[in-house]
């Protein structure tokens, strides 16, 4: 009886352990894989060098992401999520407007500065066609809808109180603020060769993002033309 009590305990105590080392191992696995994925692209990511990189074997990958393509699904997924969670821990949505914008730009600037493999994941995607987006798109979908009537929530507020002279669609300002944080970063090596400008140092991209934050207020606050 005491052989058999001690076994039970011993199975009860292993199974969670088993549950915790098998999340721990997708875990590595994917941010090997993501690591992996910004590196070469989805054409040259190697999953030897994937498991390699996890310190595990190729069955586990197999046994958690199934295939190449489940691993690439998962990885392009979490970097949106990751993002997503970024700008749900801030506080700028409960901000006045004009300081809600500043801060959401400023946000935005730095995460595709200080992430970077969220524009390097999205750049391959690209050159991908969107394919594997197209096969999350509802994942991605889900957290993209409340941050953009967050936002649309902000400049509603920020028009109803005459701070904005301008009432832009939400997804609009978002893509005009993202794109004017990204391409400095996704055009870095080109742009820097041919304006003889480092444009990864400090003293530009702070420069940078001041000039990205008075363009983007600008156009929220400038009159409009009777």
């Amino acid at each position: 009886m005491a052989k058999d009590g001690q076994a039970a305990r011993a199975a009860h105590t292993s199974a969670p352990r088993q549950m915790r080392n098998g999340a721990e191992t997708k875990e590595k696995i994917l941010n090997a894989a993501i690591g992996e994925f910004c590196e070469h692209g989805y054409a040259g990511a190697s999953t030897a060098r994937i498991t390699k990189a996890a310190g595990c074997n190729i069955r586990m990958l197999y046994h958690y992401f199934e295939n190449k393509d489940g691993l690439y699904l998962a990885a392009l997924t979490r970097v949106y999520e990751d993002l997503r969670h970024s700008e749900q821990a801030t506080n700028f949505w409960s901000l006045p407007p004009r300081e809600g914008v500043t801060a959401l730009t400023h946000f935005t600037f730095d995460y595709m500065r200080l992430n970077q493999s969220f524009p390097k994941m999205i750049i391959n995607e690209n050159i991908n066609q969107g394919r594997a987006a197209q096969q999350a798109s509802e994942a991605i979908l889900t957290t993209a809808r409340p941050f953009l009537e967050n936002i649309r929530h902000l400049i509603d507020k920020g028009h109803a109180a005459g701070e904005f002279s301008h009432r832009p669609d939400a997804l609009h300002l978002y893509l005009t603020i993202l794109a004017l944080s990204f391409i400095h970063i996704s055009n870095q090596h080109t742009l820097s060769a041919a304006f003889d400008t480092d444009l990864g140092a400090e003293t530009f991209l702070s420069s940078r993002k001041a000039h990205v934050t008075e363009v983007v207020l600008a156009y929220l606050t400038a009159p409009r033309k009777s």
